[in-house]
């Protein structure tokens, strides 16, 4: 009797084990280069939309935001619209994605990438983006607009997701 309950308590774990590490996303570690461009990038959610707009003080559209965060939190300068953006980045395998590579849509019927976003993981806070894989960007319709973070799950994006993309060398 003891061995059974013993038995039925180590199998009750082990699936619980296996089951959580199915589900979760393993948590790197990014490097501080990355890390202080996902800083800055947390740090303008809120931000209003503009279209064509390049800064904090004006408001963002999705490639100005990316842009914006690009120079001034990586030192890096990429081309300021979605489809120079896509031309110019390393193209990498979801496999291979971390928290900070850019995230490339195709959201109009010309089949054009037309919008980008910041991967920023998975998420193991409270709320509703709990164990959620989510990035952030400026949306311009939808019920929220401006810069916001988003699931990647969610039905309209993923299915207007078309690749994945670098900027920043891949944390060690």
């Amino acid at each position: 009797m003891k061995r059974n309950i013993l038995l039925s308590l180590f199998v009750a774990l082990f699936v619980s084990l296996i089951t959580q590490k199915c589900l979760a996303e393993p948590v790197r570690k990014v490097s501080d280069e990355r890390q202080e461009f996902i800083d800055l990038a947390i740090s303008l959610k809120g931000t209003p939309y503009k279209y064509a707009g390049k800064t904090p003080k004006t408001g963002f559209d999705c490639s100005g935001y990316v842009s914006y965060v690009a120079n001034f939190g990586a030192g890096k300068r990429i081309p300021s619209n979605s489809k120079g953006m896509y031309k110019a980045v390393e193209k990498i395998e979801e496999k291979d994605r971390e928290p900070g590579d850019l995230m490339f849509f195709r959201t109009t019927s010309s089949g054009a990438i037309s919008h980008v976003g910041i991967y920023l993981g998975l998420y193991q806070g409270e709320g509703k983006f709990k164990n959620k894989r989510i990035f952030i960007h400026a949306a311009s319709d939808g019920p929220e607009t401006g810069v916001i973070i988003t699931d990647i799950e969610d039905s309209y994006w993923s299915e207007h997701f078309a690749d994945w993309g670098r900027i920043l060398p891949e944390s060690k």
